[in-house]
């Protein structure tokens, strides 16, 4: 399996600070766990672990930079790295927004349909965890044919070895997006954190979510895979790089995060595959040049009545 990997230019400094506190709620002062932090159009970034607590180091040629922290249910809240500095506590504001509530009538959960848009034999590599947070999803468009089983039962996900690490055990979290105007995610479907954990063997995940009772929406919805800077994620990996011109670099003992999910490779524009990075979603359609096909997340849903 070949992976190309594209160099950025970086400066190094050594003057480096750390950034060490708690991410609160500002109504109930409660921790709020696995939030994510990332330094925007940097390569640094962190996520609060499972007691709101964080720790980032961060570089001087950073301090001028923005920071942003994002999490399911609070509004994202944007600072000035040099100001981060100086907190111990970093309070978000809940998102007063209620979801729409589904009335259930004659559920019964007899009939299923399995929606994979993927093969086993179209298996090929996957998309891995770098050194700050980040989100992959892939859009299930509406189809006709789910009419008698409309309500979402289960979500399947493939893990992937990754590159430059053995398999260890690892924590991520899943979210249902709705569709926006720009055929990108938009609002949660789900005002849960839904956080999992696969063992060190795992190589198939299934998250049930029948207890939402989420009715698959007429104009689609988005699944996507939240990767948490945790040190639960944490691993150290060595690997080739090869620059676009071929050069290849040896990257020893990296700090990035687990896990990886599987990918197939799909005809171009087949599928609209996601990617929210430095604050911001992107439409993330990577190619393969030389099979001329498109990796998208191994990801399936199953539909119940």
């Amino acid at each position: 399996m070949k992976f190309l990997l594209l160099l950025i230019p970086f400066l190094v400094c050594s003057q480096e600070q750390t950034a060490k506190g708690l991410v609160l709620d500002v109504d109930t002062k409660q921790p709020i766990p696995y939030v994510n932090i990332s330094i925007l159009q940097s390569q640094l970034g962190t996520s609060s672990d499972y007691d709101g607590s964080y720790v980032l180091t961060i570089e001087a040629v950073d301090l001028k930079k923005e920071i942003k922290l994002s999490s399911l249910g609070y509004k994202d809240t944007t600072f000035l790295v040099s100001n981060f500095l100086k907190l111990e506590t970093v309070n978000l504001k809940p998102i007063a927004e209620m979801l729409d509530e589904v009335l259930i009538s004659d559920k019964f959960e007899n009939q299923f349909l399995k929606i994979q848009p993927f093969l086993k034999d179209e298996l090929y590599g996957g998309f891995g965890m770098g050194k700050k947070p980040w989100q992959i999803g892939l859009y299930f468009p509406f189809d006709t044919i789910y009419a008698k089983t409309e309500y979402v039962q289960k979500i399947e996900v493939l893990l992937s070895k990754g590159l430059g690490f053995k398999r260890k055990a690892s924590k991520f979290r899943v979210r249902l997006f709705s569709v926006s105007k720009d055929s990108l995610p938009e609002s949660d479907l789900i005002n849960e954190n839904i956080i999992v954990t696969a063992s060190k063997k795992q190589k198939e995940v299934t998250i049930n979510l029948a207890k939402y009772n989420i009715v698959f929406p007429k104009n689609g919805l988005f699944v996507t895979l939240e990767g948490l800077a945790i040190p639960f994620n944490e691993i150290k990996r060595s690997y080739t790089m090869i620059d676009e011109k071929g050069k290849k670099s040896k990257v020893k003992k990296e700090i990035a995060y687990v896990p990886s999910f599987k990918a197939f490779l799909s005809e171009p524009k087949k599928f609209l595959v996601v990617h929210y990075y430095n604050g911001i979603w992107w439409k993330y359609p990577i190619p393969h040049q030389e099979k001329k096909k498109q990796f998208v997340p191994a990801i399936s849903l199953t539909l119940s009545n």
